[in-house]
């Protein structure tokens, strides 16, 4: 596994719902790797939960990078997918990430976008099933 490996959520909020995405998400954030959260500003500015209050979707809406925590960043999701019109791949080549795990709501355009545009700009790309989110978190937490 890639020490330059940075986790994406797309569509996925930033309390995750699902009970594997949300261990991933934390053992990301234990093994000191960055995570992204790709955020649909518009849905997010509609939402009335407290980690959607604490996104600046100004800031995200005109192409911003928000810092959450340490290694724990947002951006607003623009168009199609996480890698369209944002600022994800500068943001994952200045921290030299080679391996892309993207998680969201599958089946999903955004995600397969997603999936699709860092294959293509020479990622390492995996989608994150309940399976890899399991096998991955576990895998993360032991080393």
């Amino acid at each position: 596994m890639s020490d330059a490996m940075a986790l994406v959520t797309v569509d996925a909020g930033l309390g995750a719902t699902g009970g594997a995405l949300r261990g991933l998400i934390a053992a990301f954030r234990s093994a000191g790797l960055p995570v992204v959260h790709v955020v649909d500003t518009v849905l997010a500015a509609g939402e009335a939960s407290a980690s959607a209050s604490a996104l600046d979707v100004e800031l995200l809406d005109a192409g911003g990078v928000q810092t959450l925590a340490q290694a724990e960043m947002a951006i607003g999701l623009a168009t199609g997918g996480a890698f369209d019109a944002t600022p994800l791949d500068a943001l994952l080549r200045g921290l030299g990430i080679d391996t892309v795990v993207v998680a969201g709501p599958f089946p999903s355009p955004r995600v397969s976008a997603s999936i699709t545009a860092a294959e293509l700009r020479g990622y390492h790309a995996l989608l994150v099933t309940e399976e890899l989110a399991v096998t991955l978190g576990a895998y993360l937490r032991a080393a």
